[in-house]
């Protein structure tokens, strides 16, 4: 018994701790804003992602221009007269593999939104996150208990 229970708090302490680090490793976020068009891009722990390059393409597809991020991870750029449209591909250079890709639509109020790869949107806080991991754990605790208990009764026939 005793060392069932052990065991069983092991695996717990493992799943705790695969699922604790790097809960979006592999998003990267962008923001813009409308004016002389302005890009942020940053990881999901909100890491701004610098030396990026940008590459943005206009309403048909065609490249329209090409550039670095800042240190900030910012870049912007002026819009184009007659385009609505844009795409904004970036990719990063200091964490391989990296990339995000948004749809800015100059014609649509608002502006402002986020993307991500996939086109996942705006990512949920890191408390929310955070409640949602310790929850999946109890879960998964409960579940554990509630098969040993099953378990010993059918062993030493309790009902």
């Amino acid at each position: 018994m005793r060392r069932r229970l052990i065991y069983l708090i092991l695996v717990l302490l493992f799943l705790f701790l695969s699922s604790a680090g790097g809960v979006s490793a592999h998003r990267l976020h962008i923001h813009h804003q409308i004016g002389a068009i302005e890009i942020k891009a940053y990881y999901g722990g909100g890491t701004p992602c610098r030396d990026a390059n940008v590459t943005i393409y206009d309403d048909e597809g065609n490249l329209y221009m090409e550039g670095v991020t800042d240190e900030s991870g910012e870049f912007s750029f002026p819009p184009k007269i007659g385009v609505d449209e844009y795409r904004v591909v970036v990719e990063s250079t200091h964490m391989v593999g990296h990339r995000g890709e948004t749809t800015i639509n100059m014609s649509s109020s608002g502006g402002g939104g986020a993307g991500a790869a996939g086109g996942a949107g705006e990512e949920m806080p890191l408390y929310v996150r955070i409640a949602a991991g310790l929850g999946y754990l109890l879960a998964l605790g409960g579940a554990a208990a509630a098969y040993s208990g099953w378990k010993m009764k059918k062993r030493y026939g309790g009902g």
